[in-house]
């Protein structure tokens, strides 16, 4: 477990590294001989991410552009969670483990009047994160399908696809700056799914307005993938609005609401949107060009609630079945997350984040797929007062097409208490290395 000194010698190391780069930040500024020279160009290699079209016709009549896409995502952790107090005792679990995160391959058709029919499939036999490629069918579970395009003034997008709510789970897997999203984020809407839907936006005033209607369940087939909608399904509806207010920052306001009265879920069935019957997040991006080679430092933050939760069992070993959450819980959160351009590819990440109530998300979560014998298989805990704090480096080979991770992330909670259980707290820490490429 790591100690307070060396979270502070971590931090003031990272307080010397963002003052050094600002620092040669301003030297290539004040440079007059023609700075732009100085820029890093891709290797040669980095244009095998431009070779996914298969077919490019812009005169065609009907099929102007064929275009394969997909990306493979691997990290490795280090995880461990010590719990002191309450019904568990004094226990830790911990893993090391290689993770394929993700790994998806499909395509996109552009047509003539503008359209585009669009699919990814997680393939390799992955049917969850963590398992091994080959375990399964190949191409396994699909993860988004639909057509997009404009009617007029209107851009319409129409089959599965992300509900974008909150700043980090807007933000694709591709571009995401840390290796996981925070708690609060996965526990109100990113450790669902992407429903089936339509959303249509449009821009007036200055501001964008995305309203979304979503069949917010689907059908689990036995191997865990399927995704395809039920029709007897929950319903869901959002609503999004983005404004500048500067030329730096953007204002974002997302919305979702879910049918959620159906009560549990069967194990034929999977929720595809929030558990949470509403949704708000007040959220904004930043960016500030450091005037050399695109470097910049931005700022994402993220006021979060979600109200009226769907009730959820716990870890049965942590107050002997005292661990569950009942209907009607709300929780609340912040996210805010610097990042600086140390140089052209190397870049610095912060993030600081907070939930009043969680399950225990990634990447702590993995810890348990080895805990001692007390601690069923893959069990997980609900939490209060979630803290976690992250730091990392991103090496940019690439751009995003191909770039490596590090990253280190801390967490302390209090175990969820509930019929008068005392289940203590929780600390952990988790080391990451990872690859993430796409093309």
């Amino acid at each position: 477990m790591i100690k307070v000194t060396d979270l502070k010698r971590l931090f003031v190391a990272t307080g010397a590294a963002v003052i050094a780069g600002g620092a040669m930040a301003g030297e290539v500024v004040i440079n007059d001989k023609a700075p732009i020279e100085l820029c890093k160009e891709d290797p040669a290699f980095c244009d095998i991410f431009n070779k996914g079209t298969l077919y490019k016709n812009e005169n065609a009549g009907l099929i102007q552009k064929v275009q394969l896409v997909g990306r493979y995502h691997g990290q490795y952790h280090d995880s461990s969670l010590d719990f002191s107090g309450g019904a568990p005792g004094n226990v830790s679990v911990g893993n090391r483990y290689w993770e394929h995160r993700r790994a998806r391959l499909g395509a996109k058709v552009k047509f003539a009047n503008g359209w585009e029919f669009y699919n990814e499939w997680n393939v390799g036999g992955i049917a969850s994160s963590g398992e091994q490629l080959g375990s399964g069918d190949f191409f396994n579970s699909l993860d988004v399908m639909g057509f997009k395009g404009k009617l007029g003034g209107l851009s319409l997008n129409i089959g599965k696809q992300k509900a974008k709510i909150t700043r980090e789970w807007s933000t694709s897997s591709k571009q995401i700056l840390t290796f996981e999203r925070s708690h609060i984020v996965n526990e109100v809407i990113a450790s669902t799914g992407k429903p089936w839907g339509i959303t249509g936006s449009f821009e007036t005033g200055g501001i964008k307005h995305t309203l979304g209607a979503w069949l917010a369940e689907s059908d689990r087939s036995p191997d865990g993938g399927g995704r395809f909608p039920d029709m007897e399904t929950r319903g869901a509806w959002s609503y999004q609005a983005e404004t500048a207010l500067s030329n730096n920052t953007d204002l974002h306001f997302d919305y979702m609401g879910v049918a959620n009265t159906s009560g549990a879920f069967t194990a034929d069935e999977r929720l595809e949107a929030s558990p949470y019957n509403h949704v708000f997040a007040l959220g904004t991006e930043s960016s500030w060009d450091l005037g050399h080679c695109d470097r910049e430092f931005g700022l994402v933050t993220d006021l979060i609630y979600g109200v009226d939760r769907q009730g959820r069992g716990g870890n049965d070993d942590f107050g002997r079945g005292l661990n569950d959450m009942p209907t009607g819980e709300d929780t609340f959160g912040v996210v805010i997350m610097p990042h600086y351009d140390l140089t052209e590819r190397l870049q610095l990440v912060a993030k600081y984040s907070y939930a009043s109530n969680s399950r225990l998300h990634r990447p702590q979560r993995r810890a348990f797929d080895r805990g001692p014998g007390n601690f069923t298989d893959g069990a997980r805990p609900n939490l209060s007062d979630v803290h976690t704090a992250y730091i990392g480096l991103n090496y940019r080979i690439c751009g995003d097409n191909l770039k490596l991770m590090a990253g280190y992330e801390y967490l302390t909670a209090d175990v969820y208490e509930a019929a008068g259980a005392t289940n203590g707290t929780v600390t952990g820490d988790t080391w990451m290395l990872g690859i993430r490429t796409y093309f």
